[in-house]
């Protein structure tokens, strides 16, 4: 994914409207001059637990303390990522909007680890803020894992629907519980199956392969009953082992599979659109907390406005990497996807168990799902 294209997208997407709708230490806030910085009025955006942003009150404008914050974002994926290149226009709006006094640092290609490093980390305030995986918080918070069950999410109007509803703020709450702020949700896209040398096009075509997947019990008895040995590995250490011939593959958004060059090594991407698990932007407490009202006002109400602006375009840009990994050489497959549907149907049964009934009960209301 080049990043004119991307930056390019970005501006179409501002432009109608978008926009308006592993280190152990914790940075000290270091005393600068400045004038105090508001945040941008938004109207009557919804936030991601659905409720209205209002602007920021004169009184909490004035709580400028006169002093910079570095915030540094950790996120595994490269420069080239949309998540990135949202991410990054963030940090230049914030140093604009907050004449300087707050400086979101994006920390790409895991700098600071792996994103169970980034949960931990900001459990723990060494990390200050970051992008993850849903399915990353599953270790911790066990309804998130929800939301990798494979085909819960049909499309993104369903991803919308919990983002911004009642199951959104429960989960988001969930997060508060364990020392962690969530302030939106980013998309990943729909999960596909890529490997080095056999097409996939049924469960049976993956008996035998060895597929990298994410830390995650639930994901890891999807791609088993898939027909795969699930297996989990650190992200940072995929490439090489496809090389090598340790994995005969993985599974991830197509837009992953570009920008984090797999294309060189994988000839072979299938449709299955298995998992769509979200990402989530979310900030230590303890870092939040530190924030003086007006930066703590800003940082939310950007968010918002930035976690809607990375959903729509990651929509956007799914036909568009489709034809930029053909162009690679990638052959893509259509599969058929009931058979995987079908394969796959124990997992709700085999784990739904492990989900608090409060948040079964919100999944049936808002999608329909059943757990029986």
């Amino acid at each position: 994914m080049t990043r004119r294209f991307l930056w390019g997208l970005l501006a179409v997407v501002m432009a109608f409207g978008t926009a308006g709708c592993g280190a152990k230490e914790t940075p000290a806030p270091a005393t600068v001059s400045g004038q105090p910085a508001g945040a941008e009025k938004t109207g009557g955006e919804k936030n991601a637990g659905g409720e209205a942003v209002t602007e920021t009150s004169a009184s909490q404008r004035a709580k400028d303390d006169g002093k910079t914050y570095t915030i540094r974002i950790a996120i595994v994926s490269s420069d080239s990522h949309l998540h990135n290149t949202v991410l990054n226009e963030w940090a230049q709006e914030a140093k604009e909007k907050t004449n300087g006094r707050l400086n979101l640092k994006v920390m790409g290609s895991s700098q600071l680890g792996g994103e169970r490093d980034y949960v931990e980390g900001m459990q723990l305030g060494n990390i200050e803020m970051a992008q993850v995986s849903s399915a990353a918080v599953n270790g911790f918070l066990n309804d998130f894992s929800l939301l990798s069950f494979p085909y819960f999410f049909k499309d993104y109007a369903e991803m919308e629907k919990v983002f911004n509803g009642p199951m959104g703020d429960e989960l988001f709450a969930e997060l508060e519980g364990i020392g962690i702020k969530g302030l939106t949700w980013f998309s990943n896209g729909f999960r596909n199956v890529y490997t080095k040398n056999t097409p996939v096009t049924t469960p049976a075509d993956m008996k035998g392969l060895k597929i990298r997947v994410m830390e995650s019990d639930v994901m890891i008895a999807t791609l088993n009953a898939m027909g795969a040995s699930g297996t989990p590995m650190a992200y940072s250490e995929l490439y090489s082992a496809i090389q090598q011939g340790v994995m005969d593959g993985a599974e991830n958004a197509l837009g992953n599979i570009y920008s984090d060059g797999y294309y060189e090594i994988c000839k072979n991407v299938s449709l299955t659109e298995h998992f769509a698990p979200p990402g989530v932007v979310a900030i230590s407490q303890k870092s939040y907390d530190s924030l003086p009202d007006d930066l703590k006002e800003y940082l939310t109400e950007s968010a918002i406005r930035f976690g809607k602006m990375e959903r729509e375009m990651d929509e956007k840009l799914q036909e568009e990497m489709k034809e930029k990994l053909e162009e690679k050489g990638v052959q893509i497959n259509e599969v058929d996807k009931q058979s995987f549907i079908d394969a796959t149907a124990s997992v709700y049964t085999e784990y739904a168990g492990g989900i608090s009934d409060t948040v079964k009960v919100l999944a049936e209301e808002e999608l329909g799902k059943s757990f029986n």
